[in-house]
């Protein structure tokens, strides 16, 4: 009986402790496959550019800027417990929001974009992308 118990304690305990942190550093594909961002250091913190965009990605963003490939779309990121937050522009309507990001597994993380202290968000699920770049369009 004094097995069993140890065995439960010991079980609990193991998967009480915190999961295995996460990285969002990568290539992250936005949810209808028309931009494809990178994560990675930009001095202390993280930054996100466009490496790719389809050409509905092209034209959506060509009202707020000429040249979307290279554009800084997240910036700022700092990681807190789990999550990363900082500033998601949004090229489609020229405006730069509070970002959160968390991830869901090593696959698959969340982004939410919200504006006006909150009372706006969206929240997206973007893909980890590591195929090369599809051609360009």
């Amino acid at each position: 009986m004094r097995r069993i118990a140890a065995c439960s304690i010991l079980l609990a305990l193991t998967s009480a402790q915190a999961p295995s942190q996460v990285t969002i550093v990568g290539q992250w594909r936005n949810p209808i496959g028309s931009a494809i961002i990178a994560i990675g250091p930009c001095g202390a913190v993280l930054c996100g550019k466009v490496v790719w965009a389809s050409a509905r990605g092209k034209q959506e963003a060509s009202k707020s800027t000429s040249k979307v490939i290279g554009t800084t779309v997240l910036s700022g990121l700092r990681e807190a417990e789990g999550r990363w937050t900082g500033t998601l522009f949004i090229p489609d309507d020229g405006i730069h929001v509070a970002a959160t990001l968390q991830p869901l597994d090593d696959r698959r993380l969340t982004l939410t974009g919200c504006a006006l202290a909150g009372l706006f968000c969206r929240t997206q699920v973007w893909t980890r992308y590591e195929e090369p770049l599809p051609s360009s369009n």
